[in-house]
């Protein structure tokens, strides 16, 4: 087998389908010719698009794919989509679209947990990749280029040069297609190529390779930078939102990167610098903020994040484990018994709070209920010697405005005798007497 082919293959699954995304061009052609020889042929799964955007070219292409499984042994699957018309419903251009419908495709094709997807980026698509992204005015996350890993998708000849690829198809005889528009300026990509990158490898022949260098340089400085973004969302978290103080004390490039993955995982979505910015504008001067997919408000120094719709009322019977509650969490309620010489106050305090005296809840004639809050509830936290209405309770604990008729509040009796961040109520506190405990748990559905 030729050097000129370097590719990395991590260790897959014993089992799964590989599908390969296959245009039959030289880099996807030598993706597959040189996976034959790691991997059964019968793993791999060829898939080619046809994007019904060069007519009987297009044709030619799909046919020369489709001989190719033949002469190989290989499985082919073959998607032939309008992309041009898609496009136009989307609203988006036709290399978007294409991407797309290509990527869509591919999952289908990999449902599995053991399934993979491996397409044919090369070296030179990278360092294109990111010069556009320079060109766009991208931060570190853009000049880091392509992934050589994203989910399912493996990228095997990242580190190959186009030069090498095609060196590899020469000396193993394997012919393919070249599309007709690669060859073209019509898109940003080939101006790039034909261009730009000709000039730049004149002033340094491994100016491709130096790219490869730099991403991988500055994939570093950015997995370092998200693992302290991770750090910072874990120590600023609250059961309502994020700690802005918290959150500000590191510096920008780490809390935006923060602020970023919880607007995220809140359910915002094609967030750009711009967004991001808005969100740290309400962080320091509070108010609210409607982003893509998602809303935000700050007061009090805790940042909520949602989808904007709020929470309707609602009331439900509270059994031992899992609750699920509006809103995607769950209410987790378990029963303790403190071993002999065991001081039940000892399981108050090591539960911050989140503990209730279970023989006093049982021996009322009615049920424990989790239910939102009402007008006219008032709390008495326990040890605090005061009753005051729930609603100044929230303000104390510096619950968001938007999720307050989503905070669970475990009733009994009809007193409320616990509250999330103030713990059990006077009556309902352990105590040296009590026999049963009841623990209470707040966590995301997904627990």
């Amino acid at each position: 087998m030729s050097r000129a082919l370097v590719g990395w293959l991590p260790e897959l699954p014993e089992d799964g389908l590989l599908v390969v995304g296959f245009s039959g061009g030289a880099d996807s052609t030598a993706l597959a010719h040189w996976l034959m020889g790691r991997v059964e042929k019968g793993r791999i799964l060829l898939a080619h698009v046809n994007h019904m955007l060069r007519g009987d070219e297009a044709d030619g292409d799909q046919a020369a794919a489709e001989h190719f499984a033949r002469e190989q042994g290989l499985k082919i699957e073959v998607l032939r989509a309008d992309v041009g018309k898609m496009a136009r419903e989307r609203g988006i251009g036709t290399e978007e679209c294409g991407r797309e419908v290509r990527y869509e495709f591919f999952h289908r094709l990999a449902p599995g947990d053991n399934d993979r997807i491996l397409t044919a980026h090369n070296a030179d698509d990278n360092a294109e990749t990111m010069l556009l992204n320079l060109c766009r005015g991208a931060g570190l996350e853009g000049l880091c280029g392509i992934p050589r890993e994203r989910g399912k998708v493996l990228r095997p000849l990242l580190g190959v040069s186009r030069e090498d690829i095609e060196e590899y198809c020469r000396e193993n005889g394997l012919e393919y297609v070249t599309d007709s528009s690669n060859l073209t300026d019509d898109y940003t990509r080939n101006k790039l190529r034909h261009q730009v990158l000709p000039v730049l490898k004149e002033l340094n022949p491994r100016f491709v390779r130096a790219a490869a260098g730099t991403a991988q340089l500055l994939s570093q400085d950015r997995d370092f930078l998200n693992r302290q973004a991770e750090e910072l969302l874990r120590r600023s978290r609250n059961l309502w939102g994020l700690e802005t103080k918290v959150l500000l004390g590191e510096g920008k490039s780490v809390h935006s990167r923060a602020v970023k993955l919880f607007l995220e995982r809140s359910g915002g979505a094609h967030l750009e610098r711009g967004h991001i910015e808005e969100a740290l504008r309400v962080i320091e001067r509070g108010g609210s903020a409607d982003l893509p997919g998602v809303r935000i408000s700050c007061a009090q120094g805790v940042l909520w994040a949602g989808n904007g719709e709020g929470f309707g009322s609602f009331e439900m019977p509270a059994k031992l484990g899992r609750n699920p509650i509006p809103g995607g969490k769950q209410v987790i309620l378990r029963e303790k018994i403190p071993a002999e010489g065991e001081n039940p106050e000892k399981i108050q305090n090591l539960l911050f709070k989140n503990a209730l005296d279970y023989d006093i809840m049982t021996g009322l004639a009615a049920s424990p209920m989790l239910r939102s809050r009402r007008p006219g509830d008032r709390f008495a936290p326990a040890g605090r010697g005061v009753t005051k209405p729930i609603k100044q309770i929230f303000q104390e604990l510096r619950v968001p405005g938007p999720v307050r008729d989503g905070v669970p509040l475990l009733v009994c009796g009809g007193e409320v005798a616990w509250c999330p961040g103030a713990g059990a109520s006077e009556r309902f506190k352990v105590t040296e007497r009590t026999k049963r405990v009841l623990t209470v748990e707040v966590e995301d559905g997904k627990g």
